[in-house]
């Protein structure tokens, strides 16, 4: 997993928006601290890459829509909890589920 950097031409000049925008990031880049301190699944890294992407597409736009920010909710409510929860891939390190709670958190 890869950290998410702030940028610049993220920033849209409001500083509630920026906090709330960058707080997304922050929730990012706490998964990947998480995630080199625990064993995890293929798929958490995997689903770690699209938010990020997801999330780095939405960032760069200057007009912020619903439709961004349902992509997010949809790609977690659709991949969450993970394929391999469960099973022999799952390490059992919560992190999906600590993904799944704070992006949610981040929504409200």
């Amino acid at each position: 997993m890869k950290r998410v950097r702030w940028k610049a031409n993220y920033s849209r000049g409001i500083p509630e928006t920026d906090n709330h925008n960058k707080n997304l990031v922050n929730i990012l880049n706490d998964l990947v601290l998480k995630a080199s301190q625990l064993e995890h699944c293929q798929d958490l890294s995997d689903l770690h890459k699209r938010v990020s992407e997801l999330a780095g597409v939405m960032l760069q736009e200057k007009q912020i829509d619903d439709v961004q920010f349902n992509g997010i909710q949809t790609l977690l409510t659709k991949d969450l909890p993970l394929a391999a929860r469960g099973t022999p891939a799952c390490h059992n390190c919560d992190l999906c589920d600590y993904l799944d709670e704070q992006v949610g958190q981040w929504f409200k």
